[in-house]
């Protein structure tokens, strides 16, 4: 068995008003019948408000939309917050995921370094240096040679002057 809206303001000794914002906000569950109207489950309403033969709470006394609205304007605040604080969570997580790849590729560079020296050839003392010295003292004392024999009678005759 259901409760309308105005037997469920009757069994709360609450306004229309007061239930349906209950009702609006999600505070309170309930449904549509076939004629558009709400339908209050008694179990759901007394676990939101108390019964008609009990004290009911101060707050329920003082329960006005502006309340309500109120109450609604706390719980999406909470809920900002709550996406707020998940989503900083996300970023550190993030920060924390970057750092560690970032530690992983120098890791890696570091090791293929190592490895690349490992494997190259150790370098060999090349004696070019003093075969092109001895080459090219040895074209020098060729074309010495050249000139010499090429130009010697005038060399003679100025010895022997």
């Amino acid at each position: 068995m259901y409760l309308s809206l105005g037997q469920a303001a009757k069994e709360t000794r609450k306004s229309k008003s007061v239930i349906y914002n209950a009702l609006k906000s999600g505070r309170l569950s309930g449904r549509h019948n076939d004629k558009g109207e709400w339908e209050i489950d008694p179990a759901e309403l007394f676990r939101v408000f108390s019964p008609q033969n009990e004290q009911e709470p101060r707050s329920e006394r003082n329960s006005t939309p502006q309340n309500s609205l109120l109450e609604l304007l706390q719980e999406q605040l909470h809920e900002a917050k709550e996406r707020e604080r998940q989503a900083h969570e996300r970023e550190q997580q993030a920060r924390e995921r970057e750092a560690r790849l970032l530690a992983i590729l120098e890791a890696e560079q570091s090791a293929r370094r190592e490895l690349e020296t490992k494997l190259l050839p150790a370098p060999r003392p090349t004696s070019t240096n003093k075969v092109q010295v001895w080459v090219l003292l040895a074209v020098l004392v060729v074309a010495l040679a050249f000139v010499g024999w090429h130009f010697r009678t005038v060399i003679v005759s100025a010895l022997a002057s």
